[in-house]
């Protein structure tokens, strides 16, 4: 997410948000990734591809670009997929400011195919996030309404496996009178039959600070809270990603840094400050790896690990800086090595890398390996002459998961 005198914050936007969830690590590392990404932008058409990529450290092409599938010749802003990929396809992704999304066959892992576009959600408009449910339905944010309500508020819709739509829900709340919510980030808790969303913007407008809790089971609405102020200090400001942690809490970070427990989900609910990195500004799209959270922060040029053991009193235990022209942004784990995928928010050459993570330590390092043929430094470029379907010039990648 950008403010003024920034590139938009639809460009960062376009780069964010996942679920990862805390999983313990399987023997065999994936073997491709799966790249979203795309040639348009907010204004001009272009073309929205799933990019395959050679994630197979034993592999002789380790990191080559192996396939490029069109999914769109009339793209916009390629955003969100899933963090996961899921036990059966096919793989959500959406094009933001297309307002369209679409669901990509990975039975034949290297040669992904489109499989369908999701219909429109009668009185909603804009897919942002997605989460995977445990009967294999996904939940999908919806930034905005159909403009019938001030404040224009969003919601929730749930489509299933193969992208039918189920049911929605939405986000206006008489107790919040006209607020902006932009439904943005989700993660399920299905323990106590809830859902946790947040609301952001994808532009710089002024949007409510809140998050909202749900019924999972009809997705009704049953409490917004107002993210906590404290005077002088902003970093409740653009609540922006929650993951649900082990013990059946939410962690919500704010674009402007700030962290916030919310718990009693299946009673009151209730959200609390738990710590702040007052300085910082663009807390991504995080990563729970077992008592861990790795946090992408795009302005400071960095990643810093996050001790949430006691989700009650975080705390940072290592950070790992990035150059000045990679403002990390999103991030999604590989469920079977060490490593994550990371991307930035658009600002400088457009790149997907990967990082090793030491669980014992949190310390992150760069793969090394993961690199451009004849490159020295590390990471894939999108900003390349061509791709293997044909398709001329530099593509903008947002999401990215881990394929086996």
């Amino acid at each position: 997410m950008k403010l003024a005198n920034t590139t938009p914050l639809l460009a960062i936007l376009m780069l964010g948000c996942a679920d990862t969830g805390d999983r313990a690590v399987s023997a065999a590392p994936a073997r491709y990734l799966y790249v979203w990404a795309g040639t348009g932008n907010d204004s001009t058409d272009g073309i929205d591809m799933m990019t395959v990529i050679d994630a197979n450290p034993a592999s002789a092409t380790y990191a080559a670009i192996l396939a490029a599938v069109a999914v769109d010749s009339s793209g916009r802003m390629p955003h969100h997929t899933e963090f996961t990929l899921p036990a059966t396809g096919p793989v959500f992704a959406n094009d933001y400011s297309g307002d369209k999304s679409f669901l990509v066959d990975f039975s034949t892992p290297r040669e992904p195919r489109l499989t369908r576009r999701l219909a429109s959600v009668p009185g909603g408009r804009r897919l942002h996030s997605f989460a995977r449910l445990p009967n294999g339905h996904v939940l999908a944010t919806v930034q905005f309404g159909d403009g019938s309500v001030p404040g224009d508020p969003g919601g929730l819709a749930e489509f299933d496996g193969q992208g039918n739509l189920v049911r929605s829900g939405w986000s206006r709340d008489s107790a919040f009178p006209g607020a902006k919510i932009r439904t943005y980030a989700i993660t399920v808790v299905p323990e106590t039959d809830r859902v946790v969303t947040t609301s952001s913007p994808m532009d710089n407008e002024k949007t409510a600070n809140v998050v909202q809790v749900w019924r999972l089971s009809d997705l009704r609405l049953l409490k917004t809270l107002a993210v906590p102020e404290i005077a002088g200090d902003s970093t409740h400001v653009y609540p922006f990603e929650v993951r649900t942690l082990a013990d059946g809490t939410v962690m919500l970070n704010t674009y402007s840094c700030g962290f916030f427990r919310i718990s009693d989900l299946g009673g009151s609910p209730r959200i609390d400050r738990v710590m702040t990195m007052s300085g910082n500004f663009g807390c991504s799209v995080p990563v729970i790896a077992d008592s861990l959270m790795i946090m992408p922060i795009a302005y400071a040029h960095r990643f810093v690990t996050i001790d949430i053991s006691d989700p009650s009193h975080p705390r940072e235990i290592a950070s790992f800086a990035t150059d000045s022209m990679f403002f990390p942004h999103w991030a999604a784990a590989d469920p079977g090595s060490d490593r994550l995928v990371v991307t930035d928010q658009g600002d400088g050459p457009p790149m997907v890398k990967i990082l090793h993570l030491d669980r014992s330590t949190g310390r992150l390092s760069w793969d090394q390996n993961f690199k451009d043929s004849g490159a020295t430094a590390p990471g894939v470029s999108y900003h390349r002459a061509g791709w293997p379907n044909g398709i001329k010039g530099m593509a903008m990648p947002h999401g990215a998961l881990f394929v086996p």
